[in-house]
């Protein structure tokens, strides 16, 4: 005959220890990629702490602390010269390139922005 009222309390309490455990290790991983200066969100905890996303995501707290987190190394970002060797000259001559390439779109935009309107002109014309 089956137990009808099984007794699941520590099982149930072993759960929620886990449970807690593995929070705890994730909030410790969090805190050493801080240190580290290690960019903070759902995948990149997971796998410095190699528990699933899926935890990540089902725990509140731990959601709010990586999203407030993320959103503050977003803010932060500076822009990063992934080449320190480059020289001024090098430098000059991107901005230089880059400058003409903003003049050749602004002309291309205002052109297509002209047509634009001639058609719409014709168009209104033709009712």
């Amino acid at each position: 005959m089956a137990n009808k009222k099984p007794n699941t309390s520590k099982i149930i309490a072993l759960a929620k220890q886990k449970s807690y455990d593995t929070e705890k290790k994730v909030f410790e991983t969090i805190k050493k990629m801080i240190k580290e200066k290690k960019v903070i969100n759902y995948n990149t905890v997971s796998k410095e702490s190699k528990i699933s996303k899926s935890f990540l995501y089902k725990n509140d707290g731990i959601r709010k602390k990586i999203d407030m987190l993320r959103n503050e190394q977003s803010k932060l970002k500076s822009v990063v010269n992934h080449k320190p060797n480059t020289s001024d000259k090098s430098k000059d001559i991107i901005i230089e390139s880059l400058k003409f390439k903003i003049e050749r779109l602004v002309k291309e935009n205002k052109d297509l922005k002209e047509a634009l309107a001639s058609k719409y002109n014709d168009f209104y014309k033709n009712l």
